[in-house]
């Protein structure tokens, strides 16, 4: 059966309630061949899969060849090599901190004229502007999430907390008490995204100097910096994991009561003695939600009958029934419009009603700079954090190895 139809047909949504198929299909004399470097591990990469052998079942004319990498950083070692040696794939999945490299040196065509307006403009808002370089779309989004506030209802019970927390205050006492209950309040990576989530929060924003430098050595900074070191050490209220570590493992486990993950993580928390619910992230002096996975890009050394294929590969991959399918089977949010709308979506979010907090968060949801070297930089950020959250430097400190790290790197823009 069509991976569609049993999702449908486990809603009890019948499939003539299904989104139209793709209005056409590419019928070409002579076979093409593209590639794709992708990084979807696991049940991650079987659907990826399995939605490839459907596109080339309705296209008989094109094989997508898949080439897997284990990480994102491998993905983008190997990346960086295929260009050097000018062997690019025909698409490949990009972060968006190490895209914009890309996009300033020519390596990637603009997607406005090869895939459908009607497509492009069913793209839910955030993600074309997520996509968007210097006006033009660039790339189209895959495996996009934002995060949730995960937390376990035995143990906010057995805390006597009836309600998540919504507020960097609320999320604070409720970690405290938690913790006095028997188990970690608060799970947390000492991280420069986990900083920058609370940065934001704080009103606060990454980059200044038309980008060319960090602007959170300032109130903002300092308040997002000293809530995640107080959490840890003067209310000793959270667990501090890994930058590199996975929450959803601790969460699994039970090793703490709540923690601020993306809604993909939902796939992996399979303990059937781990009781939970999802709410939307507290808020600081303002609401804002990050945004992550990656998104999909064409190369423009990719000859014109791969360019074509390509495209309509692309298309599928954004169509609202391959979209709804990588959805459901992944826990990655839908990218469509017209999916949150439809019949099918509804049916399926009142019997998942979890699936339903991410996309209610996007009117709050953030993406990171676009600019060349950011990515190296935060990655360096990220010690200086994790420093001061485990009591190495100050905060005052960290803050301000932080900033320079990210200056250092985008010095060589």
């Amino acid at each position: 059966m069509n991976k569609l139809i049993a999702s449908a047909s486990a809603v009890g949504v019948t499939t003539s309630l299904l989104f139209a198929p793709l209005s056409s299909v590419v019928h070409a004399s002579t076979p093409v061949t593209i590639t794709f470097y992708e990084s979807m591990g696991s049940k991650l990469g079987k659907e990826l899969q399995n939605l490839t052998n459907q596109f080339e079942k309705q296209n008989p004319s094109i094989q997508v060849q898949l080439v897997f990498t284990a990480s994102y950083s491998t993905l983008q070692q190997k990346l960086t090599a295929s260009v050097a040696a000018r062997n690019e794939p025909t698409i490949a999945q990009l972060e968006d901190s190490w895209e914009q490299k890309f996009v300033d040196d020519g390596i990637i065509a603009p997607l406005n004229q090869v895939l459908p307006k009607k497509s492009i403009q069913d793209l839910m808002p955030v993600w074309v502007r997520d996509n968007t370089f210097n006006g033009k779309l660039y790339s189209i989004p895959f495996n996009k999430s934002d995060y949730v506030l995960y937390y376990n209802t035995d143990d906010f019970k057995k805390a006597g907390i009836k309600t998540p927390p919504s507020t960097w205050a609320q999320l604070e006492s409720d970690a405290i008490k938690l913790t006095k209950s028997g188990v970690s309040g608060f799970g947390m990576q000492p991280n420069y995204y986990t900083f920058e989530m609370f940065l934001r929060q704080a009103d606060g924003t990454d980059l200044k100097t038309k980008n060319r430098q960090a602007a959170f050595t300032n109130q903002a900074g300092l308040r997002a910096l000293s809530f995640m070191t107080k959490l840890a050490h003067q209310d000793k209220a959270a667990s501090v994991i890994s930058a590199n570590a996975y929450l959803s493992d601790g969460f699994n486990a039970n090793e703490y009561a709540m923690d601020i993950d993306t809604v993909a993580a939902l796939t992996y928390i399979n303990n059937p003695n781990t009781h939970f619910a999802l709410a939307p992230i507290p808020r600081g002096v303002k609401a804002a939600v990050p945004t992550a996975g990656t998104n999909v890009a064409l190369f423009t050394s990719a000859t014109p009958q791969q360019k074509a294929a390509a495209a309509k590969y692309l298309e599928f991959l954004i169509a609202p029934n391959t979209a709804f399918a990588w959805s459901t089977a992944t826990g990655y949010l839908p990218v469509d419009k017209s999916i949150l709308k439809s019949n099918i979506w509804k049916a399926y979010s009142k019997k998942h009603p979890l699936v339903g907090v991410g996309p209610s968060e996007l009117p709050n949801a953030f993406y990171g700079p676009r600019v060349a070297n950011m990515f190296s930089g935060e990655t360096e950020a990220s010690t200086q954090i994790a420093n001061a959250v485990n009591g190495t430097v100050s905060v005052s400190q960290g803050l301000s190895q932080a900033a320079q790290a990210i200056n250092q790197a985008l010095a060589s823009n």
